[in-house]
């Protein structure tokens, strides 16, 4: 049964396939110019002596052959617009699957290559000698008109080359896969370092990063050789069977036109249009490897998005209250079947500072990705002014709920852009966030300012920059839902204290604030606390919680009984 997403691409394709089908018919039949051409010439001219014949043959046939280039670029043009439609259709679904991953199971990179494997299979014409081969039949029937022991030849050796690219998937089908796993895993495993070279480089770990890199490495370089030597060995062998059959062809023709059962001409013209048959077969089994990748590409493409849309629909809704209700939620890591906080009810309101407190592997961070909307709750729902948080479309939902995470990583764009949250920017809004989260300073100390590229391939910044640039994202457009994670551990002794007077002042505003910290003066600021611990999640007022508080972290403090 095909899925809804297989019949989206076949009518998006499908323009692009009768054009494409009128140029190959075009193509195919203007290929039987040059044997027709041989023919008259050698049976014809030849034999008249006829000058003026040779010379109009001659530019009818440079005619036709210059129609015939015509199609074939033309055909190639259509198969790379194809591509770059394939690529339209099929990247807003993969980054919309991105954006719906809840098990942490979709892989942008990985999905992306995928598309752009399938688009330059179009795009270098990879897949016309595919569309090339319906019309084999074809000219084996004129193989047969020529003579049957000639078409006899043809068909046999037609079959041999068929033989051998079946043989070719056969052998190199495995291995391919394999190889390109083991080589995905060492490329995967080389880029998880570039975030930790300092603590690399400090500790040594550099020669043993690079022995585990190079062992996952010649795992799939063994395995991808093995698929190139199987598919060089039948690449070679389809090579030479069309040599051999040439020769076959050509002798026995001769052969014939010795017993006087075909024309000179016809030896010459049926050589050439055993070329012809033969040429689509061995293109296929000469990138057989790129035809098979390609393919898989394409079929795990369409297995992961066959339920993904490619705009998911919505209606805008206004801002809402700023009341966040938890009913029975129970958090657990995406995967998971083992929560690590059980159920628990709880609730609060705007103008409202929540500290969530707890120690290492507690379950905070797990508490506040499920309440950003990024993970589904393990059990119960969430819902911020009355609307179910996880079935609000998280480009509405976005525009009210700001989130800092632990570990800050900004979006390779520009400084504005990025508090602007990749929206068009507005200068004054974006300043004003910047301002807000203690951030403008900093930023006017970068070398363009507010127009500084970040993130991957821009300018380093530490992590008290991102950290500062981070919150003026998370403040831009004024949420009704601050959620931070640590949001103090970067910052200076000077750069501290103006966080918590910026989210005391977000407070004043109404706005709901929830963060995990171990920063007394946070807590201070407070009006309640959440104790996570042991799986179970206890609410108290911070002057209560901080009294009864025992040891400096805070952490391990008492709570006043089960959040309700």
């Amino acid at each position: 049964m095909q899925t809804p997403l297989t019949l989206q691409v076949k009518r998006q394709l499908r323009p692009f396939l009768m054009v494409l089908a009128g140029f190959t018919l075009a193509s195919n039949l203007l290929l039987l110019v040059a044997p027709l051409y041989m023919l008259q010439v050698y049976d014809r001219v030849l034999s008249s002596g006829s000058r003026d014949t040779l010379i109009w043959l001659t530019l009818l046939a440079v005619f036709l052959l210059g129609v015939y280039g015509a199609a074939e670029a033309g055909r190639r043009r259509v198969c790379a617009l194809a591509g770059d439609a394939l690529e339209a259709l099929l990247a807003r679904r993969v980054f919309t699957r991105f954006e719906q991953d809840q098990l942490g199971q979709a892989s942008l990179s990985r999905d992306m290559g995928a598309i752009a494997r399938i688009r330059s299979t179009l795009q270098n014409g990879a897949v016309l000698p595919f569309i090339d081969l319906p019309f084999t039949p074809i000219f084996l029937v004129v193989l047969f008109l020529v003579h049957p022991v000639i078409g006899f030849l043809g068909l046999i050796g037609g079959a041999l080359v068929f033989a051998v690219a079946f043989a070719a998937e056969l052998t190199t089908r495995e291995p391919s896969k394999i190889s390109q796993s083991a080589l995905r895993q060492a490329t995967d495993f080389a880029g998880g370092l570039e975030r930790q070279r300092s603590a690399m480089v400090a500790m040594g770990l550099i020669p043993a990063a690079f022995r585990r890199w190079q062992a996952q490495q010649k795992i799939g370089q063994d395995l991808s050789m093995d698929a190139a030597r199987s598919d060089g060995k039948f690449s070679a062998i389809s090579r030479s069977t069309r040599q051999i059959l040439q020769i076959c062809v050509l002798g026995g023709g001769a052969a014939l036109a010795l017993a006087q059962e075909i024309s000179p001409g016809s030896i010459v013209a049926a050589s050439i249009i055993l070329a012809r048959t033969l040429g689509p077969i061995d293109q296929i089994v000469g990138g057989w490897r790129n035809s098979v990748q390609a393919w898989s590409a394409w079929v795990q493409l369409r297995n992961d998005l066959s339920t993904t849309e490619a705009e998911p629909r919505y209606t805008p809704m206004p801002k809402p209250a700023a009341d966040l209700v938890l009913d029975r939620l129970s958090v657990a890591v995406p995967g998971s079947d083992h929560p690590l906080i059980r159920p628990f009810s709880w609730s609060v309101k705007g103008g409202q500072m929540v500290a969530i407190a707890g120690g290492n592997g507690a379950g905070k961070t797990t508490l506040l990705q499920t309440l950003s909307g990024a993970w589904l709750p393990g059990a119960g729902q969430v819902s911020l002014g009355g609307r179910n948080l996880h079935e609000w479309a998280a480009a509405d939902r976005g525009r009210y709920v700001g989130y800092v995470p632990q570990d800050i990583e900004l979006l390779p764009a520009s400084v504005a852009e990025n508090i602007a949250r990749l929206d068009a920017a507005d200068a004054d809004r974006v300043v004003e966030a910047a301002k807000r989260a203690g951030a403008h300073d900093v930023i006017l100390t970068l070398p363009d300012g507010y127009d500084t590229r970040v993130g991957p391939g821009g300018v380093h910044l530490s992590a008290g920059q991102r950290q500062l640039i981070g919150l003026a994202r998370a403040l831009y457009g004024d949420p009704v839902l601050l959620l931070l994670d640590e949001p103090t551990a970067n910052l200076d002794s000077a750069a501290a204290p103006r966080l918590v007077s910026t989210l005391v002042q977000a407070v004043e505003g109404d706005c709901i604030v929830l963060a995990a910290t171990h920063d007394r003066r946070l807590i201070e600021k407070a009006q309640s606390v959440l104790l996570v611990r042991n799986g179970e999640v206890m609410a108290a007022p911070s002057e209560q919680f901080i009294k009864l508080a025992t040891g400096p972290g805070l952490a391990t403090a008492p709570g006043k009984g089960p959040a309700a």
